[in-house]
């Protein structure tokens, strides 16, 4: 007795010590993970440099989308993986296996072969079947390559999109800036002129189309923030370099040069459609062809199809693209015309300039953009 009791001493104080030390372990991971996730939190924090103005080169832009740009980060990413999924020898192994697991089961079993010879008709069907998995490799290691080259062109098509968003950031805030200077300008002038001779409309122009040049400032550093998901407290975006083709100096762009207008779209369109074809096109049971043909499903099909939605959607297309371009020709041309002319004194003309200005340059780039994303020259300076 005295024995067990000493046992049952130990094991309690045993299970006691264990307790505590387990207790400590325990206290002592919370603490760390506690510590690693609020100095992670404090990092996210500084990063989004809530309480002070922030300046990003176009350099620094360029770094820090691959990173805060959620779009552009998933499309990389993408892009990558379609690239990794390349190697027909793994497709090839990983296809045999799956499908020859029962093809050989089916036709070099000899108890299947047994039962074959009992009863032919009701083996057929699984003979056949057996016979489709063989066919299956070449038609799903095809299917498996149409797979990856499509993410990788939609994922191409993504990355360029963000691209020239960043470049549609840096020219807003160009155009922002810049009349935000010919308003201070015009401030200056008027607060010297209104010394001498005070003018209620012009001061009234003033104040609208200063309230117009501050909202168009706080939308774009909306989108500034949206684009980097960051809660910046204010922005400078500086040193752009990489400025493309504005075409103010073009006349005919060359549109019917698809290589150099349409290679990612058509790749983009046509490979979902080869996709879709190629699963549509899967191999059948032996003679399954035929039986649909003889029941005029083949045909049936064939009436239902629309052959006209492609040319269809095509028109509609390049309609688009010649109406953004005479738009933006149009835009072009204003600028050019929209000149003042010199003096001293200062306006309600001077001021309705700026904003007319503002917006026509803001109409000029909305427009660019489009042209930016598929235009190939743009991306092989890139």
């Amino acid at each position: 007795m005295k024995d067990i009791f000493e046992r049952l001493i130990l094991l309690v104080f045993s299970l006691m010590l264990f307790t505590q030390c387990a207790t400590v372990e325990v206290e002592q991971v919370l603490k760390h993970e506690v510590e690693s996730k609020g100095e992670s939190y404090t990092r996210e924090l500084a990063a989004q440099s809530p309480f002070k103005k922030v300046e990003i080169s176009w350099r620094e832009a360029s770094e820090l989308m691959k990173e805060r740009n959620t779009k552009y980060r998933k499309a990389l990413l993408s892009r990558e993986e379609s690239l990794h999924k390349k190697g027909l020898v793994n497709n090839l192994t990983h296809e045999l296996r799956k499908s020859l697991s029962s093809s050989v089961q089916m036709t070099l079993n000899p108890s299947e072969i047994a039962k074959a010879m009992k009863d032919p008709i009701a083996s057929l069907p699984r003979q056949l079947e057996s016979i489709t998995d063989l066919k299956n490799i070449s038609h799903s290691l095809t299917q498996t390559e149409w797979g990856r080259v499509t993410q990788g062109v939609e994922a191409e098509a993504v990355q360029r999109e963000e691209v020239v968003n960043l470049h549609v950031l840096f020219c807003q805030g160009e155009i922002i800036e810049s009349a935000e200077r010919d308003l201070a300008k015009i401030k200056r002038k008027l607060s010297a002129e209104g010394e001498v001779k005070p003018n209620k409309a012009v001061d009234r122009e003033l104040v609208k189309t200063d309230g117009v040049i501050k909202k168009e400032r706080e939308q774009w550093l909306n989108r500034v923030r949206d684009f980097f998901n960051a809660e910046y407290h204010d922005v400078k975006l500086s040193d752009y370099k990489g400025k493309l083709n504005f075409y103010r100096g073009v006349k005919d762009p060359g549109f019917s040069d698809w290589k150099r207008w349409r290679v990612l779209a058509n790749s983009s369109q046509i490979a979902g459609e080869m996709k879709k074809n190629h699963v549509d096109a899967k191999p059948v049971l032996p003679g399954m062809n035929m039986l649909k043909s003889n029941l005029g499903l083949t045909d049936l099909r064939a009436k239902l199809a629309e052959p006209s939605t492609l040319n269809k959607d095509m028109v509609m297309e390049v309609r688009r693209m010649l109406k953004d371009w005479r738009i933006l020709k149009s835009v072009q041309q204003e600028l050019a015309e929209s000149k003042l002319a010199g003096g001293e004194a200062v306006g309600l003309p001077e001021l309705r300039h700026v904003t007319k200005v503002y917006n026509l340059r803001k109409k000029e780039i909305e427009k660019l953009k489009n042209f930016w994303v598929i235009d190939e020259e743009c991306w092989v300076r890139m």
